[in-house]
């Protein structure tokens, strides 16, 4: 997957946001994408076929690297809090944002939208030398994110207006940068929707003023997450030729690579979307003082 070192980022920052409440377009992909069941059962080959796609991904790794950094934004958010309130939102992050967990519900959501054909076409990219290679690329960028600062503007300022082109359309048809602030507020609507009981009344908000604050949030939010999306890709393909960054963004554009990322993409959603929702409710009964930091 294209998009996982921004994912992190893009927690950092909209969790910062005061009280900005998840987009709807979050909620209608994650109705969307529960919306849609199997055709028919799934046969022990495809589920093997399955297995093998989502171990070549590198899914599970970047799942873990992502439950971590909620965990972390979490326990970040709460400004001055006690130890034993913050080993409670230590507790309850960590074990609804189990990465063995939202992998079995992404799991599940391919199963209900296999394409035996498409699987089989997304299996051969992966297991092809380039396939490892750009798999291998993205998960070696998630190991090195943090010290990467000063090497992403050199890079931004060296792209080719081709590469830059290339890189544009790897986001536009993985859904890099659109998931990326999905993902992010969900777990921010989750939040405010679990405290809105709690909230003094002159705090709370009308539906229409929470739909105002959901588009804003978002036409914000989508702009920052692009270019950070943009440059983190530019460096992490910096060793892949034009030719080869090319046959990647073919492989994306392609019926398969399109299944692929769109099936990852809602299945991602519904996994964080119930994730939240479950940490949100946790969080308003164990330790309904922190509402103050959502607001």
């Amino acid at each position: 997957m294209a998009r996982e070192w921004t994912i992190l980022a893009a927690i950092g920052t909209v969790l910062i946001f005061s009280g900005s409440p998840a987009t709807a377009s979050v909620s209608n992909s994650g109705s969307d994408a529960r919306a849609v069941t199997a055709a028919g059962p799934v046969s022990g080959a495809e589920r093997s076929g399955l297995d093998e796609l989502l171990e070549r991904s590198g899914l599970r790794v970047q799942l873990e690297g992502l439950a971590a950094g909620v965990r972390v934004q979490f326990l970040r958010g709460q400004g001055r809090i006690s130890s034993q309130d913050r080993a409670t939102i230590d507790r309850i992050a960590s074990t609804n944002f189990d990465a063995d967990a939202i992998y079995s519900r992404i799991k599940l959501e391919f199963e209900r939208n296999l394409d035996a054909e498409k699987l089989a076409g997304a299996l051969a990219w992966y297991r092809s030398p380039l396939g490892k290679r750009i798999t291998a690329l993205e998960l070696m960028a998630l190991a090195f994110e943090k010290g990467w600062d000063s090497a992403v503007s050199i890079e931004r300022k060296q792209a080719s207006l081709q590469r830059i082109a290339l890189v544009e359309r790897l986001d536009a048809s993985g859904g890099a940068s659109e998931t990326t602030v999905d993902v992010t507020l969900s777990i921010v609507r989750s939040l405010t929707r679990a405290f809105q009981p709690v909230l003094p009344a002159s705090a709370r908000v009308s539906n229409a003023q929470l739909e105002d604050q959901i588009a804003t949030a978002r036409s914000r939010t989508l702009e920052q997450i692009r270019g950070a999306c943009l440059v983190s890709m530019l460096l992490a393909y910096r060793s892949l030729t034009d030719q080869e960054l090319a046959e990647y963004v073919k492989f994306v554009e392609s019926e398969a690579g399109q299944w692929y990322m769109s099936v990852m993409n809602s299945a991602l959603l519904v996994a964080i979307d119930v994730a939240a929702a479950a940490t949100a409710s946790d969080l308003a009964t164990a330790v309904p003082q922190v509402v103050g930091d959502h607001r």
